[in-house]
């Protein structure tokens, strides 16, 4: 055992999160955390790595176990380089490296006592212990997985992006190999090389870790058991994400099963104790009365995940699909005046019906080759337009410019559609899970996945034959991504989509624009079956 959870409680303000929680992991078990946004997954990890104080109940920590937690957005030292803040994660090599570093000043000096050259050897013993003359190539190598170039690693690191910074927290926590891993969303800032890598690399691990992730390929590819936090507990099943899909089902119907049981006999004794208690059967039915009493009842099995996936969400293609040809480009370049273009000399037709995806590295011009497709970013070179009667619904990544964080839900609303009332916009917005006084709420005081379905929602209000949409997974959990993947199934117009989740754009693409190093390809299938294509099964390039 590790780490032991038992009977504990905790909430925020009056908000109780978890109310007899049990909880436990053991060494080098490999557990995905799964549960609909706001059910205390990020909580959970926050208790267990010590950054929240449990209110009730018990946590036991076994003696000496190290817990590496992954960080957000932390303050580092402004001056100091990358690779020298990463070196530091081993603060006693580098230590004895500082000491064996002014001994051989001393010793090109001309310092060569016996004294010296003992305590020379006994420092450089206690290097080779520490591995320390690996760690140098340890940390380069690690770096280069989470996407820092050479050049990246002499940066100060107060010059790190948000994004940046944490990839640097996620290369530092893996350095440290804790006993206990604890990753809260680690894919977030990761392109899909970078996340495949980081698969390769828990694959790898030679301790537990535990990570909350709402990427479906991602859990399956490296947890070996699910933790579900619901209804302010913590349930564990064996096996990976497949095996946990068909386990839950399973407990599911084996609570309602029990539930109706338990009914239909309350039923039947109720019935009993009516047509009895003051018949001939009068003490029969005073002893069911008294039976029912002492009852232990079972409450109706709640499906906390089918509630999360109540969303009515839908897209109108309209009465009118557009040219045959919804975009074409001739000879574009895409990237900055400054700068070297991103992307060169790219000559495409996205067709009327086409469901398409684009992925590449970060930094490969993915978005900027979707805002220039539509006419939102100008191209550096060549031109591309938008077909004959082409109406395009649009998602930005960063949900900017499409709502106005002064404004009301409702009033968010009616700006795009002024013809519906206040009630026909809180009906709108209730398909999306904005029930009660929270759509009089300021759009500014929404959360990362609340406005990503009002977005989501706007681009439902009206019909359009081409939906674009930059990253539109990110912020939702699982249910909301599989309500999403259903509606672009059913959606009958053509497809645009920038996406790094894997499995979300196996179900919903069939052809992949793939940017990398300026060169664009086009590959027919799905992720899956386009990854095979270019890299070939065991990953490595076969195309360029």
């Amino acid at each position: 055992m590790l780490v032991s959870l038992s009977g504990v409680t905790f909430g925020y303000d009056a908000e109780l999160i978890f109310d007899g929680l049990d909880f436990q992991i053991n060494a080098k078990e490999r557990l995905g955390v799964v549960g609909p946004n706001g059910h205390g997954k990020s909580t959970l990890l926050r208790l267990i790595a010590g950054l929240e104080s449990i209110e009730g109940g018990e946590m036991s920590i076994r003696r000496g176990t190290d817990i590496g937690y992954l960080k957000q957005s932390q303050e580092l030292p402004e001056e100091v380089a990358v690779h020298d803040l990463l070196l530091a994660t081993f603060p006693e090599a580098m230590n004895v490296k500082r000491k064996l570093d002014a001994i051989h000043v001393r010793m090109e000096q001309g310092d060569g006592s016996e004294e010296t050259l003992a305590e020379f050897g006994d420092l450089q013993h206690r290097f080779e212990e520490l591995d320390g003359y690996a760690l140098e190539a340890r940390v380069d190598a690690l770096a280069a997985e989470v996407g820092f170039s050479a050049e990246d690693l002499k940066r100060p690191a107060g010059s790190l992006s948000g994004g940046e910074r944490t990839r640097f927290e996620l290369a530092r926590v893996l350095l440290r190999q804790p006993d206990l891993l604890i990753l809260d969303e680690p894919t977030n800032h990761l392109d899909l090389v970078q996340t495949e890598r980081l698969e390769r690399r828990l694959a790898e691990y030679p301790n537990a870790f535990l990570v909350v992730s709402h990427d479906r390929a991602f859990l399956r590819a490296t947890c070996q058991g699910i933790v579900e936090v619901e209804r302010k507990k913590a349930t564990r099943y064996k096996g990976g994400y497949d095996a946990w899909r068909t386990q839950r089902e399973e407990r599911l119907r084996r609570s309602l099963d029990e539930f109706v049981r338990q009914e239909e006999k309350v039923e039947k004794t109720e019935d009993f104790i009516r047509r009895n208690i003051a018949g001939q059967k009068t003490k029969q039915a005073q002893a069911r009365r008294k039976m029912l009493e002492k009852l232990e009842r079972v409450d109706r099995p709640e499906d906390v995940w089918e509630a999360a996936g109540h969303l009515g969400m839908q897209f109108d293609a309209g009465d009118h699909s557009g040219g045959r040809e919804a975009i074409a480009a001739r000879g574009l370049c895409v990237g900055y005046d400054d700068k070297e273009p991103l992307i060169r000399d790219f000559d495409w037709i996205l067709h009327r019906g086409d469901r398409v995806g684009i992925v590449g590295p970060n930094g490969s011009g993915k978005t900027s080759l979707l805002r220039v497709l539509l006419g939102r970013q100008k191209p550096v070179g060549g031109h591309a337009e938008l077909g004959y009667q082409v109406g395009v619904g649009y998602l930005d990544q960063k949900l900017k410019g499409t709502l106005d964080p002064s404004r009301s839900l409702v009033e968010e609303v009616r700006s795009l559609r002024p013809d519906l009332t206040i009630d026909q916009a809180r009906e709108a917005l209730s398909r999306y899970r904005f029930f009660g006084d929270v759509v009089f709420q300021a759009v500014g005081s929404l959360s990362g996945g609340e406005r990503c379905r009002l977005s989501l929602l706007k681009v439902s209000l009206k019909p359009h034959n081409l939906l674009a949409f930059d990253e539109p997974t990110n912020h939702l959990d699982i249910p909301a991504v599989e309500v999403l993947e259903k509606a672009l199934k059913d959606y009958p117009g053509t497809l645009l989509i920038v996406s790094h989740d894997r499995a979300f754009l196996d179900a919903v693409v069939d052809k992949m624009v793939w940017v990398q190093d300026g060169v664009v390809q086009v590959v027919e299938g799905n992720y899956t079956t386009a990854r095979r294509k270019l890299w070939g099964s065991e990953g490595k390039a076969v195309a360029k």
